[in-house]
């Protein structure tokens, strides 16, 4: 690669300074054609690959050791030195030698391309990323040695952090199991097109420091769940975990409220770090399905403010995933402190209070007064629940907020629990109004009116399946109405119905007809 060359060109420094988005520049780069001049664009320079790691590393797989000036420090040491291409074993050999801290790397490098007997030369911890890079390499010999020498130790360890990406030595070192926590060989082709608004993914590992960043789009597609992998969903759980392909297990886990599963399947944190991977797409979507599902995980995840903090949240998913743990506490009957108080803006209080469990009648009664805003949900949920004397109640009730109007929801909620009073009282009521045809309610979302997942998946169920992808696409139902704005969850939609049907046909042939 070349430096653009122009008369009385800036310097490097007076180069970082240049801002503007150039995609011919960015395009040039990402060929190895020359250096950009705006290299204080974010989207330049991850297609160069930056900087002094970038180029050190591209050297070593290039069989070329730099020299001492160019790498004075573990700063200037690059972190993945296996891809795209691999060095020769004389060269990571060579490199050790030079550089002895980067034994690491080099070890990783040696899992991708079978180097066993300089793997051995290393004497490393049984590093975890390691290991799980070489059990992946099936076809090399040398590298399911590696594979098989690291099991063989009594204790792992995690030393290779492809989160940060970092080296963390601690010291004494911490035990760590095999949890798929590695971007593997096989995981870095993913390409992201850059444009003026290209910005990193915190979902997609980030080993080679160029975020993916390509000149097109590049996904490869995602595996298919063989025999081994479908049997992970109906066992416990052994601490190694055998397989790459956690995805969907992780999210199935968050979906169904399953604590101790969820908890080791997520992705871990060393240390909080504001760019590293906060965990796979789509998986606060399944915490909160997991909130209404189970009043554990609610109350697990309410009680561990740094694990949402290391969620990094953005503002939709932060009051998305509140307003589930606050709709669990009051299915739960629990007062909840902040709804009760005031403390919640009105604007990220619950809605869906009665799926799939029905609160108390007496909650709901004061939460009707101490939180009017709510009313139209409250007359939602006293309908699903038969609660009739509340209902009454709630409909007179005065003060803030002003009396109930009837709507288009609540009585689409009368028709499903199949109870003629409700009906026929709210039919009755719009027409004191004057209403030939109830309204949608003020501040109407489609959410609103969305089937909860538990209807869906019991309405909809999964007919024919034969196999499972490692893919948020599978929590979604194929039966074309599954938009991201109509979702139950504050418009996504998490449906488990091919999950129950696979799940299903699985140990054994069931039970005998009597």
């Amino acid at each position: 690669m070349r430096y653009s060359h122009v008369p009385d060109a800036p310097s490097v420094s007076q180069r970082l300074l240049i801002t503007p988005y150039d995609g011919a520049a960015c395009r040039a780069a990402l060929r190895g054609e020359q250096v950009p001049l705006n290299l204080g664009n974010d989207v330049a320079r991850a297609a160069l690959e930056v900087f002094n790691r970038a180029r050190n590393a591209r050297r070593i797989m290039s069989n070329s050791i730099p020299p001492i000036e160019i790498m004075p420090d573990e700063a200037h040491y690059p972190y993945c030195i296996w891809y795209p291409d691999l060095a020769d074993e004389a060269t990571y050999r060579a490199l050790f030698e030079r550089y002895p801290k980067m034994r690491y790397q080099i070890g990783r490098a040696c899992a991708v391309a079978g180097y066993d007997e300089l793997y051995s030369e290393l004497k490393i911890l049984p590093d975890v990323s390691i290991a799980e890079e070489a059990r992946e390499n099936r076809d090399n010999a040398g590298a399911q040695r590696i594979y098989q020498q690291i099991m063989a130790a009594p204790t792992r360890y995690r030393v290779m952090d492809d989160g940060i990406p970092g080296i963390q030595i601690q010291i004494p070192p911490v035990p760590a199991v095999l949890n798929a926590d590695t971007a593997v060989r096989a995981t870095l082709d993913v390409r992201r097109q850059y444009c003026e608004s290209f910005h990193p993914d915190n979902h997609f590992f980030n080993i080679t420091e160029d975020h993916h960043i390509g000149e097109t789009d590049a996904f490869p597609p995602p595996a298919l769940l063989g025999p081994d992998d479908i049997a992970l969903f109906l066992c416990p759980l052994k601490p190694d975990l055998p397989s790459m392909n956690k995805t969907l297990l992780t999210l199935h886990a968050a979906a169904t409220g399953n604590i101790d599963r969820y908890a080791q399947l997520r992705r871990r944190d060393l240390q909080p770090a504001a760019t590293r991977v906060h965990g796979v797409r789509f998986e606060v979507v399944c915490l909160a399905r997991g909130c209404h599902a189970s009043s554990g995980m609610a109350a697990w995840l309410a009680s561990t403010p740094a694990f949402l903090n290391g969620l990094g949240l953005h503002e939709r998913e932060r009051v998305m995933l509140w307003r589930a743990i606050r709709a669990r506490r009051i299915m739960d009957g629990v007062r909840d402190a902040a709804v009760f108080s005031g403390a919640v803006p009105d604007a990220e209080l619950p809605y869906w209070i009665w799926r799939p469990a029905l609160p108390p009648a007496g909650l709901l009664r004061e939460l009707a007064v101490v939180r009017p805003v709510m009313r139209p949900q409250i007359v939602r949920a006293c309908i699903a629940a038969g609660y009739k004397d509340v209902y009454d109640e709630v409909m007179e009730m005065g003060g803030p907020g002003g009396r109930v109007t009837p709507d288009r929801l609540m009585l689409r909620e009368a028709r499903r629990a199949g109870d003629h009073y409700f009906k026929e009282d709210l039919l009755r009521r719009g027409e004191r109004l004057g209403v030939k045809r109830l309204a949608v309610c003020e501040g109407y979302q489609n959410w609103m009116d969305a089937p909860s997942p538990w209807e869906r998946e019991v309405e909809l169920g999964c007919t024919s399946l034969s196999f499972l992808r490692d893919s948020t696409s599978e929590l979604h139902s194929d039966d074309g109405d599954h938009k991201f704005d109509r979702g139950f969850f504050d418009g996504f939609d998490v449906s488990l119905d091919k999950i129950n049907f696979m799940l299903s046909q699985q140990g054994g042939p069931g039970v005998p007809e009597l």
